[in-house]
C-alpha cells in the first residue's frame, strides 16, 4: 500500500509540475503577442485597418547597424515637386492639446522631413521581418537622438497616423507603422517598395492634378466654385472600387492614376488635397456612417464649417449629386465622426462645429462674367455644361434666356451639334479655346 501511495504522490507531483510548465510557456507567448500588435483597427466597411507594431530595442538596432551603408540618392529632389508642399496642418496644431505636445509636433515634423525625401530620392525600401510578418521599411526616426522618449507606444503611433491624415501627398505610406523605445520604423505598401516605381507614381498623380482637376480652375474663381469643380470632376473621372483589399483605392494613388479607382478614403484625400492646393481650409474625417468611413470638412468665405462627402454624391443613379456637398449638421445626421476621445490608431484630432445649416452661394459675391459655354452661370465650362448642352439638343431639357445665350458659343444665333462639339472638345482637354 505504501509503494502505490508514493506512486500515486510522484505522478501528481510531476502532472503538477508540467501543469505550471504548460502555464509559464503560454503566459509568455501571449505577453510577446501582445507586446507585438500593440494597437490594431479591423478594417471595417470602407476602412482599411490600421496597425501599430511593436518591436524590441535589439531589433531596431540590429535593423538599424544593417542599413548604415545605404544614403539618399537624390535627397533635394523633393524641391521639384510643389505637390509634395499640399499637405494640412490641422492634426499638426491639435497636438499641442495633447499630452506631451511639443514632442509630438517635433516628431511630426521629421516625419515630414522624411517622407519627402523618401518620395523622390530614387532609394529602395529595406525588407524587415517581425515574426513571419514581412515589411518594406521606408526610413527609421531616432526619438532617442531628438529626445522623444516619453513618447508612449500609443502616442507614437497616433503622431504616425495624424500626420498620415494630414498629408495624403505621401500616399506610399503604409497602414502600419512599426516602434520600439527608442524609434519609429515607417513602412511602405509594397507596391511603392521601389523607387522608381514610387517617383514614376508622384509624377503621374502630379499630371493628373495638373491637367484634369487645376485645369480646370483659375486663381480668381471664388471658393465655392473651386471646391464644386473639385467635387464634380473626382466623380466623373472615376469609379467607386469595389475592392477595399487594394491599398492604392485607400489613397490618392486609386484615384489620380490610370486605375481611377477609390474607395471612400481616396475620394476624402483627392478632395483634401486639391482644396489644399489652392489653401481652402479643410479636414479630413473618419468616423461611422453605415460602417467605416471618410469624407471632409471645408471652411467657407464665411469663416463656417461646413460637411463634404464625395462618396455618397457619386451614384449610379444620377450623373452628379450634391445631396452632401457643403451641407449643415441638419443634413449630415447619417455620419458620426470619430474623436480625441479614442487612443492610438482610433484617435482623431478634435474638430470644430460645423455649421447648423447648409452653404448658400451667392453667384453675384463672386462678380462672375457671363461667358459662352457657362451655360449654369457658375464661373466654370465642365461637365455639368455639357450634359446641359447635349440635353437641349436632345429636348430633354430645353434651355431658355441666359443659359441659351451662353450654350450659343459660335454665336450663329443657334444651338446645335457644332456648339455641343466644341464644348466637348474644350471640356475633355482637345481644344483649349471654345
Amino acid at each position: 500500500m505504501r509503494i502505490k501511495d508514493n506512486y500515486r504522490i510522484i505522478r501528481r507531483w510531476i502532472r503538477t509540475i508540467l501543469f505550471v510548465i504548460c502555464l509559464i510557456w503560454f503566459a509568455g507567448n501571449v505577453s510577446e503577442v501582445h507586446a507585438q500588435e500593440y494597437v490594431l483597427r479591423e478594417a471595417i466597411g470602407d476602412l482599411e485597418a490600421l496597425v501599430g507594431i511593436e518591436i524590441s530595442d535589439e531589433q531596431a538596432d540590429e535593423w538599424s547597424a544593417e542599413e548604415k551603408s545605404q544614403g539618399s540618392q537624390d535627397a533635394q529632389a523633393g524641391a521639384q515637386y510643389p505637390f509634395l508642399e499640399y499637405g494640412s496642418d490641422y492634426g499638426y496644431q491639435d497636438m499641442i492639446k495633447r499630452d506631451h505636445g511639443e514632442q509630438r509636433q517635433a516628431l511630426y515634423r521629421e516625419l515630414n522631413e522624411e517622407c519627402r525625401k523618401f518620395t523622390v530620392d530614387g532609394s529602395d525600401a529595406s525588407t524587415v521581418s517581425v515574426g513571419e510578418n514581412q515589411y518594406a521599411k521606408a526610413f527609421t526616426v531616432n526619438l532617442s537622438e531628438l529626445g522623444l522618449t516619453d513618447l508612449t507606444g500609443y502616442e507614437k503611433t497616433e503622431v504616425y497616423f495624424t500626420f498620415r491624415n494630414d498629408n495624403p501627398q505621401y500616399f506610399w505610406l503604409a497602414n502600419s507603422v512599426l516602434y520600439s523605445g527608442r524609434t519609429l520604423e515607417v513602412v511602405t505598401y509594397d507596391e511603392y517598395a521601389d523607387g522608381d516605381v514610387r517617383r514614376n507614381t508622384l509624377d503621374e498623380i502630379v499630371n493628373t492634378a495638373e491637367t484634369v482637376y487645376q485645369s480646370g480652375i483659375s486663381d480668381q474663381d471664388h471658393i465655392y466654385n473651386k471646391v464644386l469643380y473639385i467635387h464634380d470632376t473626382l466623380i466623373a473621372d472615376i469609379e467607386y472600387s469595389e475592392d477595399t483589399t487594394i491599398p492604392i483605392s485607400h489613397s490618392i494613388a486609386g484615384a489620380m492614376t490610370s486605375s481611377r479607382s477609390a474607395v471612400c478614403e481616396g475620394y476624402a484625400k483627392v478632395m483634401q488635397v486639391m482644396m489644399n492646393s489652392y489653401n481652402i481650409e479643410n479636414i479630413y474625417v473618419t468616423g461611422y456612417a453605415g460602417g467605416g468611413h471618410a469624407w471632409n470638412m471645408v471652411q467657407m468665405d464665411d469663416g463656417l464649417y461646413y460637411w463634404l462627402d464625395a462618396t455618397w454624391d457619386d451614384q449610379f443613379y444620377e450623373e452628379f449629386q450634391h445631396d452632401y456637398f457643403l451641407v449643415g449638421n441638419e443634413n449630415f445626421t447619417d455620419h458620426i465622426p470619430d474623436s480625441p476621445d479614442s487612443s492610438g490608431v482610433n484617435f482623431l484630432y478634435e474638430l470644430p462645429e460645423a455649421s447648423d445649416t447648409d452653404y448658400v452661394y451667392d453667384p453675384s459675391s463672386g462678380e462672375i462674367e457671363k461667358k459662352a459655354g457657362d451655360i449654369n452661370g457658375d464661373g466654370y465650362i465642365n461637365l455639368v455644361d455639357l450634359m446641359m448642352c447635349l440635353n437641349h439638343i436632345g429636348r430633354k431639357e430645353l434651355l431658355e434666356t441666359e443659359p441659351l445665350k451662353t450654350a450659343d458659343i459660335n454665336g450663329d444665333g443657334t444651338v446645335n451639334l457644332v456648339d455641343l462639339m466644341r464644348l466637348l472638345n474644350y471640356v475633355g482637354r482637345k481644344s483649349s479655346v471654345l
